[in-house]
């Protein structure tokens, strides 16, 4: 389990452990910040392009050696990344690092859901989750220290430390999971097993759900810290700190939206995690209307967002995975490409509305969690109604 959560966390916790020394790369090279950040966007959209591929993968060649695969490739990216000369160096291996990072993300879900099973699978698929979402938060903190202290180099320094330790922590311990399959047997068996869970209302159901509850997360990422330090006033360190609160609110969503699916069932619990996202992001947005910005009603709103959201989560994950199991890993790529590039796009779309108000960000945060409960419900709808015409 712990080799399982280190692999899910470690492309996450690099990419965000980049995120303070941007400025700094700049300054190094000599750069304008604009083509500094691209070390940045290119390695998201490598990130999320390779997700697709590692799932298919792991179901022609086995679980197992993908993910090393994926790790040696990391550690090949950080590698050129830490010794680069040159921007165009660092970009090149930030893509790479990305594209070795993107393995775990994808592979440990599949993992789970061929250890565990479609009933237990939701349970551990709640503490991977965490694992994404709470690595990058702790990782901004620490690039920002690491930075200041010792210089952006250090940071592929440490990435590549925990590369090693991750890659040493999987070899040793992870048994398990499915071996090779040889359902995916070229590049035409991959398309056509995208076609088939495409064509799947109940795993579209399962991803969209995950994929515009990310974007409600993401846009609050986006544009928190302008709200809250810009137009706000208050200090970095305070907006760490709530948000450190929002991350703690979501596990433990996750913690019992896992244990609870046993219960009522992963369709349902979808539901009632939605239903209650929407409601409070539809109280946010009249206390936001009533009152005008203020932090309560900025991170109150998202506290109880976080906590719906991670009702849902590792259920629709669990889901989208048990819809068609031989494609297990197919299934887990196209998740996660799909969770990564509406969260890209409700963050970029929030971003470039220059609203100091803060209305967008409300509006974007209903938008995302009313979208995820539509596509979420659509599951437990042709459950019921399979069940219904069964008993005519």
């Amino acid at each position: 389990m712990i080799a399982l959560v280190a692999n899910t966390a470690i492309g996450p916790a690099a990419t965000q452990l980049f995120v303070p020394c941007i400025p700094a790369i700049a300054v190094e090279f000599d750069v304008p910040i604009g083509v500094a950040q691209i070390s940045f966007s290119a390695s998201l959209v490598a990130l999320a392009i390779s997700t697709l591929f590692y799932g298919p993968l792991s179901d022609r060649y086995g679980r197992l050696p993908m993910l090393y695969v994926g790790l040696v490739v990391f550690l090949v990216g950080t590698t050129i990344s830490l010794f680069s000369t040159d921007v165009t160096i660092l970009i090149f291996g930030r893509i790479i690092q990305a594209v070795g990072g993107a393995a775990g993300m994808v592979i440990t879900r599949a993992i789970v859901r061929d250890i565990y099973g479609p009933k237990g699978a939701a349970r551990v698929l709640g503490t991977l989750i965490v694992a994404t979402i709470g690595a990058p938060m702790l990782s901004i903190v620490l690039g920002g220290l690491i930075t200041d202290l010792f210089g952006w180099r250090w940071i592929f320094g440490l990435s590549l430390i925990l590369g090693l330790v991750v890659a040493t922590l999987a070899w040793a311990t992870m048994r398990g999971g499915e071996k090779a399959s040889g359902s995916v047997a070229g590049f035409a068996d991959m398309l056509r097993g995208y076609g088939r869970l495409i064509r799947s209302p109940v795993y579209i159901g399962f991803v969209l759900q995950g994929g515009f509850g990310s974007g409600s997360f993401f846009s609050f990422m986006a544009v928190g810290p302008f709200l809250m330090v810009e137009v706000l006033d208050r200090p970095a360190t305070e907006f760490g700190a709530y948000f450190a609160l929002v991350t703690l609110v979501f596990m433990s969503g996750n913690f019992f939206g896992g244990r609870l699916s046993n219960r009522i069932g992963l369709e349902r619990m979808v539901v009632v995690g939605g239903i209650a996202a929407v409601t409070c992001a539809a109280v946010g947005l009249g206390a936001f209307a009533l009152f005008g910005l203020g932090v309560a009603v900025m991170f109150g709103t998202s506290f109880f967002i976080s906590f719906g959201n991670g009702l849902t989560m590792p259920n629709s994950q669990a889901g989208a995975l048990n819809v068609m199991p031989e494609l297990a890993g197919t299934a887990s790529g196209a998740a996660a490409f799909i969770q990564t590039i509406f969260g890209a796009i409700f963050a970029q779309a929030v971003a470039s509305i220059i609203d100091p108000s803060g209305a967008a960000l409300f509006v974007a945060m209903l938008i995302g969690v009313s979208a995820a409960l539509f596509f979420g419900s659509i599951p437990l709808f042709l459950k019921l109604r399979a069940v219904r015409l069964s008993g005519l």
